[in-house]
């Protein structure tokens, strides 16, 4: 039986791989050739390894959905704290509209070759688009702030994927790759470009991640430096304490950040990283079910755009300056 299991498998993926040779000698386009041979190296997805509470290994597609959302909504959903709400005020005008341009800067911005998101629409889609799109795209943005709307575009898709080097099974071994809505990640953008100076102004020097022109050289080099002055000065200790930042993204309050963020920013940028931080949601996609597993989530960033790792540093420093307490605060400014 196992035997004929077998040679009906291999049966299977010879006429596959033979229907995809077929398709590429049909094909006279460049473009066509280059899909047709892009299908015949894509490798084959499988679904991760999970283990019920019993230890046991899950075939089921719908029961390792089950059990991954569950998992993750453990993670990014907390009963006992308030959700976020997506406006604050009355519905009025933002002071200073999205423009055309911004729409246009952000979808210049977007990545080729990316896996869709619930919407089922492609970077490629938004960025090589006629202009006309980008003036409806702003005006749908301006309307949904004025009107108090619900644009609905704060839904993610969570894949879940083994993680090298850890144990399968466990589902706190898989680590998550989060697909979002194309719009949001425009507005992300947007709202980045807008608030990155006033950021910048307000993070300090020695934090050198996800930052324009810095990166773990400059750590290297701080870390390396210190190492220098404390072999060369007699009697001199230091302590290096490290934090582990996994899962930074996973642990911050929400309700605290926009408190941050309401000190450093203005209202009409306010306004819209509460929207994006509001209504989020993740629907766990396993292959081989049709079935949702969607959740509200409330604690954490939103993963997958530009704007959820400046704003966790943001959180950061804020945590930083708390645990400082009275000491003289790091410059903001470099020395001259």
């Amino acid at each position: 039986m196992l035997l004929k299991i077998k040679e009906k498998t291999k049966q299977l993926k010879g006429e596959h791989l033979d229907e995809l040779a077929s398709n590429i000698d049909k094909t006279s386009s460049d473009g066509g050739m280059f899909q047709a041979v892009k299908a015949l190296n894509r490798k084959r997805f499988e679904n991760p390894k999970v283990h019920d509470n019993d230890g046991k290994q899950v075939s089921n597609p719908s029961q390792i959905q089950l059990i991954i959302a569950n998992h993750f909504k453990s993670k990014f959903r907390d009963d006992n704290i308030h959700d976020v709400e997506p406006y604050f005020g009355q519905p009025r005008k933002l002071k200073s509209p999205i423009t055309e341009k911004e729409v246009r800067a952000s979808n210049n911005n977007l990545n080729n070759g990316r896996v869709q998101g619930s919407d089922n629409v492609s970077g490629e889609f938004l960025k090589f688009a006629p202009h006309l799109t980008d003036n409806k795209i702003a005006k749908i943005l301006n309307q949904t702030f004025e009107r108090h709307e619900d644009l609905n575009i704060n839904e993610g898709l969570l894949i879940a994927l083994p993680k090298s080097g850890k144990p399968k099974g466990p589902p706190q071994n898989l680590p998550l790759i989060t697909l979002l809505n194309s719009i949001r990640k425009v507005l992300s953008t947007i709202i980045l470009n807008r608030i990155r100076p006033k950021i910048e102004t307000y993070i300090s020097h020695s934090q050198s991640g996800f930052r324009p022109n810095r990166s773990t050289s400059d750590v290297v080099w701080a870390h390396r430096w210190l190492s220098a002055k404390i072999f060369n000065t007699p009697n001199l200790q230091l302590n290096i304490t490290g934090i582990d930042m996994s899962a930074a993204f996973d642990t911050i309050d929400r309700t605290l950040l926009l408190k941050t963020l309401r000190e450093i920013i203005n209202e009409d940028e306010l306004r819209i990283v509460q929207f994006l931080l509001s209504k989020t949601t993740l629907d766990v996609k396993i292959n081989g079910t049709n079935t949702t597993q969607l959740f509200t989530t409330n604690v954490g960033t939103p993963q997958g755009d530009s704007l959820s790792p400046v704003l966790c540093i943001v959180y950061l420093e804020n945590a930083l300056r708390n645990d400082r307490g009275n000491e003289t605060p790091p410059p903001t400014s470099p020395p001259k």
